[in-house]
């Protein structure tokens, strides 16, 4: 079959859209995913003007970024150097530390207080901006029409004239790596361990 044909064919088969979207479900902009970039885009079309969905798959607002990424790496990290007293050493003497013994249960309490925080502040920004969301898992229907699946089942079809993609990343777990969640963990991983390793 020639390339020509293919495109007729294409052509012949083209159905216009026939999803039943309610009024407070058309945008004009919808974002998926609530990270970074998808925060900043979502953002900045509302500044234009245009109405903006943000659809994000986890639980809280914040994307990768915020619940497994740089936010609470650099906290784990800025807990350990506080609660060491490394920070404080120059100052008080190399035997100075905030607490005797450091737990897993210290460390995540902490990181988990500021992604408390965190997500709270992305939440204002968005509704200061009359950003709507939605949490569930987005696919395509069409170039305009996307299915929101929700945790519980429930579906809702949303229609946007644009949308952007601004899904986040997981770790690579190469097939050659033994990962079993205590010794040989992942980065997310990290944020669930309930005994500190002696080194890492």
């Amino acid at each position: 079959m020639t390339a020509e044909a293919n495109s007729t064919d294409a052509k012949d088969t083209a159905k216009p859209s026939s999803f039943i979207v309610k009024a407070e479900n058309n945008y004009e902009l919808v974002v998926i995913g609530s990270g970074p970039g998808g925060r900043s885009a979502a953002i900045q079309g509302a500044k234009l003007g245009r109405k903006v969905l943000v659809v994000e798959k986890g639980q809280d607002i914040g994307g990768v970024s915020v619940h497994t990424g740089t936010i609470p790496s650099k906290t784990m990290r800025e807990t350990v150097l506080n609660l060491s007293g490394m920070r404080e050493r120059e100052f008080y003497g190399l035997g100075y530390r905030v607490k005797e013994d450091i737990t897993a249960q210290d460390i995540l309490e902490r990181v988990n207080k500021t992604l408390a925080h965190e997500v709270e502040i992305q939440e204002v920004q968005l509704n200061r901006n009359q950003i709507d969301t939605q949490f569930g898992k987005a696919r395509f229907l069409d170039q305009h029409h996307l299915a929101i699946t929700k945790d519980e089942g429930d579906e809702l079809i949303v229609r946007a004239d644009k949308i952007v993609i601004a899904v986040g990343t997981k770790p690579y777990r190469p097939e050659s790596m033994p990962f079993d969640g205590v010794n040989v963990i992942d980065s997310d991983e990290l944020l669930t361990i309930e005994r500190l390793p002696k080194s890492l």
